[in-house]
């Protein structure tokens, strides 16, 4: 490879008998510490863009016929969306999540939606994909701030980011559970009604479980039990997390990783949901339960809210040690 002083694109040549997959390139240049941004000429005069911080692919038109690779070195700032669109981008997915999934729970719970189990978590399972998709390309797409903990516990987010990341996580849930109220509104009214509650009791708390915050079935364990349910699940989730978007294993195509961390999510509230409502997500139960320490459920809006925030980012953290310690060391070696 040669990099003249005065250009900033270092052209890396290798012979036409040579098959330089996209994969091949990209780990042949991301261990240099000045690349950002790569563009590898594939066959048939395709080109694939390479984001080497976040490993990225893109697509760019080349001329036909040409074998090379152009390693081209683009500061930071043009590398990386700025900070603040990275936290609208991670405010905006949460939210998805929460409109798609605690939305779904709200049409069965008070709409007379009758969902079954495996439909809810159908519903929850394609907002985690969609939302992953339309947001990866800025954020990275955590949408979770026990996922944004266990990244930075093992050195793949920045640690001065994190605060800014969950504050806009956790925003993101608040706006989308509070249009759920403000559409379901009504039909909640009509609901407590009918079985009798009045809000801010301490029974209220049945009203808005699993639509709003999260309550863990008191037949099945109680709030020790289900932190360490929420922790266990989580620790699951993130292994999947890390294991599809593992790019030395590429064992997920790219494209079907948001697709693989949607199906994680649905299986795991089919089997969980009915224990602690397989929250697995702080975000996703703290925002939406201020709605509802807003709205008139007082103080039996806070009923277990720490199963729902500790225990996911102790099992996410631990997920993501495990995949890093167990699995990561020989991925890295077949990626070689």
């Amino acid at each position: 490879a040669t990099r003249p002083s005065s250009d900033p694109t270092a052209i890396l040549y290798y012979p036409s008998t040579v098959s330089m997959t996209p994969l091949r390139f990209a780990s042949s240049i991301a261990s240099a510490p000045a690349a950002r941004r790569c563009v590898g000429l594939g066959l048939g005069g395709a080109a694939i863009a390479w984001h080497a911080s976040h490993r990225t692919p893109a697509c760019e038109e080349a001329a036909p016929g040409r074998r090379e690779a152009k390693l081209l070195v683009a500061s930071p700032a043009e590398a990386t969306p700025s900070l603040a669109a990275r936290c609208i981008a991670e405010a905006l997915g949460t939210g998805i999540i929460v409109a798609g999934g605690c939305g779904a729970v709200c049409t069965s719970k008070y709409a007379g939606g009758n969902s079954t189990l495996f439909g809810v978590a159908a519903a929850w399972g394609m907002s985690v994909a969609l939302a992953v998709y339309v947001t990866r390309a800025v954020s990275g797409a955590h949408l979770n701030p026990a996922v944004t903990c266990a990244l930075v516990a093992i050195g793949k987010a920045p640690a001065e980011e994190a605060p800014l990341y969950i504050g806009a996580q956790c925003a993101g849930a608040f706006v989308a559970a509070g249009v759920n109220y403000a559409i379901f509104s009504a039909a909640i009214v009509a609901h407590e009604a009918a079985a009798g509650i009045v809000r801010g009791s301490a029974a209220s708390a049945a009203s808005y479980a699993g639509a709003f915050g999260m309550l863990p079935n008191a037949a099945v364990v109680g709030a020790a039990g289900a932190l360490l349910a929420e922790a266990y699940m989580t620790s699951i989730l993130t292994f999947i997390i890390l294991g599809a978007g593992d790019a030395d294993a590429a064992s997920v195509p790219a494209g079907a990783q948001p697709a693989v961390i949607g199906a994680a999510v649905a299986a795991l509230i089919c089997t969980f949901g009915p224990v602690t409502g397989c929250g697995m997500n702080p975000a996703r139960d703290l925002g939406p339960r201020l709605v509802t320490l807003l709205t008139g459920w007082g103080g039996a809006a806070t009923t277990a809210w720490y199963a729902y925030t500790v225990g996911p980012v102790i099992g996410a953290v631990a997920g993501a040690f495990a995949y890093q310690e167990l699995v990561a060391p020989h991925t890295k070696r077949k990626g070689a």
